[in-house]
């Protein structure tokens, strides 16, 4: 049966009457911002993804990834492809740790097409054994890609190494075991698991929300059936107590003294987008850090002005690159620095990195060099560190696309939307000392250190550097 009758669901409209959300009786959340223009972007969120896989079902988010708008109910592979080229717009899909998303950006007036497309892939896919053997076939390039890039391979590894008891852990990508055994039955299984209606999220930004409601309507959402309540406590859901990611720290070395630069990633344990305070912080802080590659027009960092270009690419020519990242999930998140430089250099430029994230953490700094007076982070850097928060935050919501995904993540995950005025307040509220405590607090838990390249100098002097810096392992 449709849930048709209004009683049966629930609509909510923000404060600033931006975001209106409809909950359908079944679970199914409809949220939608009607901004005009040119284009409309919508899609369908999965609250599903590798941190909920277990053995069985390791990579799976990945395959349901690439088997997007393929065979379904109503089309073959051949007739979706034809569809997304009449449709002449972008539609995707991508699967993370902890969403699978399936998005479009369209001319307002097919909209409905590119919804039908996104509703029978997401709720209706025909997985057939031919496309089980294309993938059999294209997948393992993809993973020999990946592992031959540095800077896509490493970060899988640092989550891996990070979170050894599961769930953030888990291989984004289909480990070539598992590909091996994926069948069109262990997909739909795997399929009839987690694509539930309280587990979705439909979102569109640039359309009338009773028309999207129209739409999910038309095209089954409505339709899918609830889950009952024990249903949900039966369900075994992932082998870790109350589904929360583990942060375990630890260290993994490749030696391979063939590559140009040895990589290196030294990360620590975060906070989850839960913590809203910390959060902030930590962006900040990123920002504070900031870095990049050696080489800039006009010279190495010209007109750079965060600590890594300031205190280490401007300061060591041996070191090619220095960037701090942060890896941020509902309940965890991991931050660091990634730095590359020639071999034999690299115990060297692990004391280097240990010693910015210490500085920043004690608001003093023990580096011998020009800036050994310098107090942590001054006034000064934190505003121009919030200034770049802001400024990037604005204008990536310039993007239609940005603005669907984080409308849609943030009512999957919070359950409501924090507006971009008031991002902006808690940003500006962030004060040095926050960044400081934010900083101090990385170093509370057990570090995650990665090597590639010449990784000799790094295993030995560990345990040397860590102890001076005050860092766990």
């Amino acid at each position: 049966m449709r849930y048709k009758s209004t009683t049966l669901r629930q609509t909510e409209t923000s404060k600033d009457g931006h975001t209106t959300t409809t909950t359908l009786a079944n679970g199914l959340r409809i949220t939608s911002e009607h901004n005009p223009g040119h284009f409309t972007a919508l899609g369908v969120y999965v609250d599903a993804g590798s941190r909920y896989e277990d053995g069985a079902t390791a990579g799976y988010a990945h395959l349901m990834d690439r088997l997007a708008f393929r065979n379904s109910a109503q089309f073959t592979s051949s007739a979706a492809m034809a569809a997304i080229e009449k449709l002449g717009g972008s539609i995707m899909s991508s699967s993370t740790r902890e969403c699978i998303m399936y998005q479009a950006a369209v001319f307002p007036q097919d909209a409905g097409l590119a919804m039908q497309l996104l509703a029978d892939t997401t709720l209706r896919p025909r997985v057939l054994p031919e496309d089980i053997e294309e993938l059999q076939a294209t997948v393992p390039w993809e993973l020999q890609d990946v592992a031959s890039k540095p800077e896509m391979f490493l970060p899988e590894k640092l989550h891996e190494t990070a979170f050894q008891a599961g769930t953030l852990g888990n291989p984004l990508l289909c480990p070539p075991m598992q590909l091996a055994q994926a069948t069109p039955e262990r997909l739909a299984k795997y399929h009839s698991r987690w694509y539930r209606p309280e587990r979705m999220v439909v979102a569109a930004v640039g359309m009338e929300h009773e028309e999207l409601v129209r739409l999910c309507d038309a095209n089954g959402f409505a339709d899918l059936p609830r889950t009952e309540p024990q249903q949900k406590q039966k369900e075994p859901w992932i082998a870790v107590p109350n589904g929360q990611a583990v942060y375990t720290g630890g260290t993994w070395f490749e030696s391979k003294p063939d590559m140009e630069f040895t990589q290196v990633y030294l990360g620590f344990q975060s906070a989850g987008i839960a913590d809203e305070q910390q959060l902030y912080a930590y962006a900040v802080l990123q920002m504070l850090l900031g870095g990049g590659g050696s080489f800039s027009a006009g010279g190495p960092g010209k007109g750079m002005y965060s600590r890594l270009y300031t205190r280490v690419l401007n300061q060591h020519a041996w070191i090619e690159s220095c960037m701090a990242f942060h890896h941020c999930y509902s309940d965890s998140g991991l931050f660091g620095i990634s730095a590359s430089c020639g071999p034999r250099n690299e115990h060297a430029l692990l004391d280097v990195i240990a010693t910015e994230i210490e500085a920043v953490a004690s608001g003093r700094t023990t580096m011998r060099r020009p800036f050994a007076s310098q107090e942590g982070a001054s006034k000064l850097e934190v505003r121009r560190a919030k200034n770049q928060l802001k400024s990037n935050l604005l204008m990536n919501l310039e993007s239609r696309m940005v603005q669907l995904e984080d409308l849609a993540r943030q009512i999957q995950v919070a359950g409501k939307k924090i507006p971009a005025g008031e991002m902006v307040e808690r940003i500006e509220a962030i004060t040095p000392r926050d960044v400081a405590t934010a900083a101090a607090r990385l170093l509370e838990s057990p570090a995650t250190l990665l090597a590639q390249g010449f990784v000799d100098g790094i295993k030995q002097f560990y345990p040397q550097v860590a102890q001076h810096h005050g860092i766990k392992i």
